[in-house]
């Protein structure tokens, strides 16, 4: 079967991308000490770029220098001075011999209250717009969710007295309030690591002068990314992180100028993007990721979304990524089907004028084409299921779709992330491991071209 829709090319600003398929943003958590760019992190992507991605979306790459950033010992990439520059620019010049394919970067002023102190300043609490922490509602899990749960904790269920979690998700707010003491000490009990996962410490406010701070470090630091060679930058404020913190009305409290209305939830986004812009200039990539629905009560919906896509859209943004949910709604942001996401395209194709939406989410191409095809969206991403099997567009393209290694939605690469493990799929037993298989990224790139070419003239001497 042909999927045509997916290999059109289409334009971001001044940026073309060959075909439709993009690699989401994931952390991956493979970046080395200290968070800079690593030799695993450049086989990871260039692993997909030579599958067939028309664009690779990094990682979120945090750009906030302070303890405060909420990023703990997750570990993830840094960008905050340039230090970074040169192992960031190899994962760009590497990406850049694949056949056409584009690399964006994700940068990220922080995680907030989604976060947890730094590993080694445990005193110092994570910055959000409003001292609120995080809680997990167990009943928002779904089933790749209780996969894991079981898997790390194989007796809660037991002393639960219980199989899986359907009896807890039928619990009213009064049920589940005393069930949710005695989870809460098995976990203590069973997997202690866990419990801060669940229930977050309480973050610090931020000063007025910390997000202005944080504003112009986003633009400084998206300049030097295209600089550096990347293809575009998109904004990390999705699923509630930092920036979406400040979008939501159940997580930003605050009665100054950055809280309260919509246009003052708003602010600290539309100031980034203002900025970005002034540096950048009008045409180059520059995008931002956003849940289409908090899906959480008193959380931002649908509605407001939309409104903020129009705000960011007249401020400077020319293609919208999408997203849902929150760490406190799990099930929302990692759905055990396909297909999640689309529904929020064509509000935000209306509200943002016409500019490119990302969706992700898919597993079969049929699907994924399907969605172009219906207007719906304009480039479908692949998060979990680019882990799964790197090579899905390069089969797409071919029509070998029943070779595609499909995600069964476990989400054991998720739970890795917060036991904290080595993350590792159940299905692709390469995915983490691409460093040591040359020969799933350096075959059919340019460069290995020019190595051919150089040994060859090298002959008899080495």
């Amino acid at each position: 079967m042909e999927y045509k829709a997916l290999f059109e090319p289409i334009e971001i600003g001044d940026t073309k991308l060959k075909n439709r398929i993009a690699m989401a943003p994931m952390n991956m958590t493979y970046s080395q000490p200290n968070g800079y760019m690593g030799d695993q992190n450049i086989a990871w992507y260039a692993t997909r770029a030579r599958g067939g991605f028309g664009l690779i979306i990094t990682e979120c790459i945090v750009i906030n220098p302070h303890r405060w950033r909420g990023s703990e010992g997750v570990n993830p990439s840094l960008m905050t001075d340039n230090r970074y520059y040169r192992y960031l620019s190899k994962l760009v010049q590497t990406i850049h011999r694949y056949d056409d394919c584009k690399i964006f970067i994700q940068l990220s002023p922080g995680w907030g209250r989604q976060g947890h102190p730094d590993v080694e300043t445990p005193d110092i609490p994570s910055a959000a717009p409003s001292s609120i922490p995080l809680h997990i509602d167990i009943r928002t899990l779904n089933k790749g969710w209780e996969k894991q749960v079981k898997r790390v904790s194989p007796d809660l269920f037991k002393n639960l007295g219980m199989e899986n979690l359907d009896p807890i998700r039928k619990m009213n707010d009064t049920e589940y309030a005393v069930l949710e003491k005695n989870i809460l000490e098995m976990l203590h009990k069973e997997a202690p690591a866990l419990v801060h996962v669940v229930q977050g410490e309480s973050p610090r406010e931020l000063r007025i002068d910390e997000i202005v701070d944080l504003e112009n470090r986003m633009a400084m630091q998206a300049d030097e990314a295209f600089k550096l060679g990347f293809d575009g930058v998109e904004i990390h404020s999705p699923h509630g992180y930092l920036i979406h913190q400040f979008l939501s009305p159940r997580c930003n409290k605050r009665t100054d100028e950055y809280g309260g209305s919509l246009e003052n939830r708003a602010r600290f986004l539309i100031n980034i993007i203002k900025k970005i812009r002034a540096k950048i200039g009008p045409d180059k990539p520059l995008g931002a990721r956003l849940s289409g629905d908090e899906l959480m009560p008193e959380g931002m919906n649908h509605e407001e979304a939309k409104q903020f896509v129009a705000m960011a859209k007249d401020a400077g943004i020319n293609y919208v990524n999408t997203s849902q949910g929150c760490y406190e709604n799990p099930g929302a942001f990692a759905p055990d089907g396909e297909n999640e996401f689309t529904k929020y395209g064509p509000g935000f194709k209306k509200a943002g004028k016409g500019i490119p939406v990302i969706a992700p989410g898919f597993i079969t191409p049929d699907c994924a084409n399907k969605a172009i095809t219906d207007g719906k969206l304009d480039i479908i991403a692949l998060g979990r299921q680019a882990i799964a099997d790197p090579f899905w567009p390069a089969k797409a393209q071919a029509g070998r779709e029943k070779d595609i290694v499909k995600c069964t939605r476990c989400n054991q690469c998720y739970m890795n992330l917060f036991e904290p493990k080595w993350i590792s799929c159940t299905v692709n037993p390469t995915a983490g491991f691409e460093l040591w298989y040359p020969e799933l990224w350096l075959k059919g790139s340019r460069h290995e071209n020019r190595v051919n070419k150089f040994m060859e003239k090298a002959k008899g001497l080495i």
